[in-house]
């Protein structure tokens, strides 16, 4: 896809009763889940402009309420986060954050009290977009100098509490946040550069040279008070992305699991699925010769009394028998249960939601 554009091929997720796939532009795309038939874009009841959004809307369960950010471009261009409650079309601006230069941020962070945008220094002159013929990320530039900008908005309030700086890195992905006593803790698959991005260009994953398509799980410690600063540790060396865990139970919470997609060897694609016990340092893997799975997606079993009861799923490319596979694993002995054989392979993607029996009004899921 060149320039910008409606293509929802990013993630899934719900909007009241309509289920939507997600870009990073905000024209989210209804489809009959039954069917798989588009039904148009989802149209908001307000007049919040931005042309930039996140496919990771985040929900917090307490309040009902569904947040994100739009980004404005203009000579000095905006940051408008918003909620939107379960039960409406209308978002509710909670505050906008003025900026000369718009970092991309594919995904943010959310507490109990506070969402948490985190500015990395790959960053865009909005009076330099080129608009056509050229992927619209490469307009961005890497400038470490800026370091990275952490800011912490509180959900009722607007206000920005705390505008914190730390050195410079780059990331995609958030995985969770909580406070504890005066800090805001969150946690971030983090990459020291945004060279990344080059690699993920489909001429550079052809080329067969060595690809570094994982970061490791960090963790930032805010403080809030007039002489607090930014902290950060890493959790675990094991290379990952695409990061899950058990938001249903433990979003905006201490926790203990996260799954992701990681790579065995060094320089080489995502070829397994990891699980991250925080508390020790420990993992576990899972890996087939010749297989390369997607994102993993944690579903609880019903009543689950440990963070870590239920299933992890993943589509699976085995790329020797040339089709694709559902793979489910035990959430926590991380061992096979089965899988379901696909008759052709299907695309790698990013990123998907399990979804129940669709009922009335139910609660929009995180992305």
């Amino acid at each position: 896809r060149r320039g910008t554009g409606d293509n929802g091929n990013v993630n899934v997720s719900r909007i009241g009763d309509s289920m939507v796939a997600l870009t990073e532009t905000p024209a989210p795309v209804r489809f009959d889940p039954a069917t798989l038939e588009t039904l148009g874009v989802y149209r908001y009841r307000d007049n919040m402009v931005g042309q930039i959004t996140t496919a990771h809307p985040q929900f917090d369960a307490q309040r009902r309420c569904q947040y994100n950010y739009l980004l404005e471009f203009g000579r000095i261009s905006k940051y408008h986060l918003y909620g939107l409650d379960a039960d409406d079309q209308q978002r509710r601006r909670i505050a906008t954050i003025p900026v000369q230069q718009p970092a991309y941020m594919h995904s943010f962070g959310m507490s109990s009290r506070y969402l948490i945008l985190t500015e990395f220094p790959l960053v865009v002159n909005p009076l330099k977009l080129l608009l056509r013929h050229q992927p619209f990320i490469r307009n961005y530039r890497w400038q470490p100098e800026l370091g990275t900008v952490f800011h912490i908005v509180d959900k009722e309030t607007g206000e920005v509490v705390k505008t914190a700086h730390s050195e410079p890195f780059f990331a995609f992905h958030h995985v969770n946040a909580f406070e504890c006593g005066d800090e805001v803790v969150v946690d971030i698959v983090a990459y020291p550069d945004a060279s990344v991005v080059d690699q993920l260009y489909l001429d550079r994953l052809q080329s067969g040279l060595p690809v570094t398509a994982t970061g490791q799980l960090r963790r930032f410690r805010i403080g809030l008070g007039a002489s607090g600063g930014v902290t950060v540790e890493t959790l675990a060396a094991v290379p990952l992305e695409l990061p899950r865990f058990n938001y249903h139970s433990r979003a905006m919470r201490p926790y203990r699991y996260v799954y992701g997609a990681g790579s065995r060897g060094e320089g080489s694609f995502i070829d397994c699925l990891v699980k991250l016990d925080i508390e020790d340092g420990t993992a576990a893997a899972w890996h087939e010769n010749g297989c390369y799975p997607g994102e993993p997606v944690f579903v609880a079993a019903p009543a689950a009394a440990a963070e870590d009861q239920g299933l992890v799923l993943s589509v699976v490319l085995d790329a020797a028998a040339g089709n694709s596979f559902l793979l489910l694993l035990d959430a926590s002995s991380f061992t096979e249960i089965a899988r379901v054989q696909l008759p052709h392979h299907i695309p790698f993607g990013f990123h998907g939601n399990f979804f129940e029996q669709p009922k009335a009004r139910e609660a929009p899921l995180n992305a």
